[in-house]
């Protein structure tokens, strides 16, 4: 076995090793907390309820049973791997520990692969992995608020910068793969996306300082990579953009909170001050860091143009994360949308990491193995202990939700799929939202309990009268439905609840429900997979749609050397 080998293997160990002390420390009994919020029910049922979504933009099993359709505003692609694992272990709780599991792996993987390719350093990749997947920030997201889609992103913002720097170092067929890489952010958490998006502008303007981009072809190639890329992160995120659009144009739905952007930006001084914590309910970016900041003011002035930008970069983020930004300026505009500044923390997070791993890695480049060994096991101790003692002070604290601040492995089916939100509402529903997750029918405009049935994709009501009634069904109307009564297709209304009204027929009427995709979202999604599939190709192709054969170097060297 060969030493390059024998150290991959080495570092998976360690990764996976890492990775499963991580979900320990995340629920040492099993079962796992709710802490100050339901986001992490609602990030179970998002999983949970993709089980018909390749039929059906609802699942009556899940959200209460109300017929919620989550799922086509929030993009599901990278949980659907979640789905299969819960589906594997029967278990949302067990389930979800085993996927938490994967995903420290992966986003482990990642950082070591693309810095690796970005440094050719293996010292510095493996200690930026350990410092970025085990960054106290990302640590809050995980224990603390349960932003499963953010910390998923993590996965794909390394390939995402690092594909970026491809093109701005001239190597324009590596579009595609930057392409790939930001839809993906798309697709998992759109927010992230839009923060990505910001801070990749000031690298545009940096390169400037590069004598790479001193010519006029270079910003042509530039513009046609990036319009390429922009053109097919468009065409390979339709099936989730086209659709949610055809909705909104069909009815008005309720938005996440708009919430004040200067009141949850981030205090420069309380900032630092919280950094010498060790509490994630600060959302601060913890002592590593602050210890990062030195080393960056230390050396950043005598550094490689390519470090001296990653420092720029990430005291922009940092900076972008408070209130020295006049957020309140900004809070009518489409800006609003971001909800918390200090979401530039994540940025942040990942160029500070780079920072401090390039340094480090420098201070010993030239000393011997076990000191670098030595370097990398500190490291790993640090990083560990700061998430040790973040996640188990976290675990001793008093949770806001009463009702169920424990889900226990034995309850979490039942929790799960009885748990309802209303983001995503259709807006004349909200004031309705107790009623309708009662399940109230109202028959004749008098409030009634019906028994009623439900699968995955269908929602069925039975009743009996000799005359024909009004009914109102507690299942909330989107573009999409169908309803039959007795086999038949049937005509209904949307009541001032949001939810079906239909007339009933005089005798026995079996009512059902359910949901199908539009044309425009059928042609959507499929426009979307071919798009893809032709993406993945040009990655492999080196950003060429017809076939390039890739030339045979030993036989170029071999004819080299008989010349």
């Amino acid at each position: 076995m060969t030493s390059k080998k024998l150290r991959t293997i080495i570092f998976g160990i360690i990764f996976l090793v890492l990775s499963i002390l991580y979900t320990m420390l995340f629920a040492p009994n099993g079962n796992v907390r709710l802490m100050d919020s339901y986001d992490l029910l609602f990030h179970m049922n998002r999983i949970q309820s993709l089980s018909n979504i390749f039929v059906s933009p609802v699942n009556f099993s899940s959200w209460g049973h109300a017929g919620n359709m989550t799922s086509l505003f929030y993009p599901w692609l990278t949980i659907f791997p979640g789905f299969l694992i819960f589906q594997l272990f029967g278990n949302p709780v067990l389930g979800f520990l085993v996927y938490l599991t994967v995903i420290n792996f992966c986003t482990f993987v990642s950082a070591y692969y693309f810095m690796k390719k970005f440094s050719n350093n293996t010292l510095q990749s493996f200690l930026f992995s350990i410092i970025y997947t085990l960054a106290f920030f990302r640590a809050a997201s995980v224990f603390y608020r349960a932003g499963l889609a953010e910390y998923i992103s993590y996965i794909f913002i390394p390939m995402i910068f690092y594909e970026f720097y491809q093109l701005l170092i001239g190597k324009f067929n590596k579009w595609p793969l930057f392409a790939l890489s930001f839809a993906l952010v798309v697709m998992t958490h759109p927010l992230s996306a839009f923060t990505t998006a910001i801070m990749l502008v000031p690298l545009v303007l940096l390169v400037l300082f590069s004598k790479t981009s001193h010519s006029w072809k270079y910003w042509l190639d530039l513009v046609y990579s990036g319009v390429k890329s922009i053109f097919f992160v468009g065409l390979t995120t339709i099936g989730f953009t086209l659709p949610m659009y055809q909705q909104q144009k069909y009815i008005s739905v309720n938005r996440p909170a708009v919430i004040d952007l200067w009141s949850t930006a981030k205090d420069p001084v309380l900032l630092f001050q919280d950094a010498m914590k060790a509490d994630v309910r600060s959302y601060s970016f913890g002592a590593i860091f602050v210890f990062a900041l030195i080393l960056l003011l230390i050396f950043v002035w005598r550094d490689q143009l390519k470090y001296k930008i990653i420092a720029i970069e990430a005291v922009l983020a940092l900076l972008l994360s408070t209130n020295l930004i006049p957020w309140n300026t900004l809070q009518d505009s489409f800006l609003n949308y971001l909800q918390f500044p200090w979401r530039f923390l994540n940025p942040f997070t990942f160029f500070i990491a780079i920072y401090l791993s390039h340094i480090l890695a420098m201070l010993v480049d030239k000393r011997s193995g076990l000191l670098k060994v030595s370097v990398a096991v500190v490291m790993i101790l640090i990083c560990s202990f700061q998430i040790y003692v973040s996640g188990t002070k976290l675990n001793g604290q008093i949770t806001l939700v009463k009702d169920t601040p424990v889900v226990k492995q034995s309850e979490s089916n039942y929790i799960v799929r009885r748990y309802n939100q209303h983001d995503y509402y259709p807006n004349r529903s909200l004031k309705y939202f107790q009623d309708i997750g009662r399940h109230h029918f109202i028959v004749n405009d008098h409030k009634t309990k019906l028994h009623y049935k439900y699968t995955d994709s269908n929602y069925t009501v039975k009743y009996y009268n000799q005359d024909p009634v009004t009914m109102d069904i507690p299942v909330l109307v989107y573009k999409g439905l169908d309803v039959t009564i007795n086999n038949e297709k049937t005509n209904y209304t949307i009541s001032k609840r949001g939810t079906v009204e239909v007339k009933t027929k005089p005798g026995q009427n079996v009512i059902q429900l359910s949901y199908h995709y539009s044309t425009v979202a059928k042609a959507a999604i499929g426009l979307n997979v071919v798009s893809a599939g032709l993406l993945i190709w040009l990655c492999v192709n080196d950003g060429k749609l017809l076939y390039k054969k890739k030339k045979d170097t030993d036989t170029k060297e071999l004819k080299s050397k008989n010349s």
